[in-house]
């Protein structure tokens, strides 16, 4: 699994309805661990894919189109990371190698 951090400048009060309105193009069972953060300066978001690969395709295809469609503007900073650990309330869920 990788993670990517994606902030988004711009007027904290207007940018989580883009947010919204993208949010809604996305069937909910592709969505695995996703976050959307308040920042002073625009929203911050969280999201994970199975793969390096998985990322690299939605961010050159399925992100740039609907992010542009909804209003969203390029990401100011997108970094990704591969996951080492999950939790989600209190219990671990991410595959560790035996």
């Amino acid at each position: 699994m990788h993670a990517s951090l994606w902030r988004f400048r711009g007027d904290p009060d207007e940018l989580p309805a883009s947010y919204e309105a993208m949010l809604a193009a996305i069937p909910p069972e592709n969505m695995r661990l996703h976050l959307c953060l308040r920042a002073p300066d625009g929203i911050i978001v969280v999201d994970t894919c199975p793969s390096r690969n998985a990322f690299e395709g939605f961010v050159a295809g399925t992100m740039r189109e609907l992010s542009g469609r909804h209003g969203l503007p390029d990401p100011e900073r997108l970094e990704d990371f591969p996951v080492h650990a999950v939790f989600v309330d209190g219990r671990r869920c991410d595959q560790q190698p035996s």
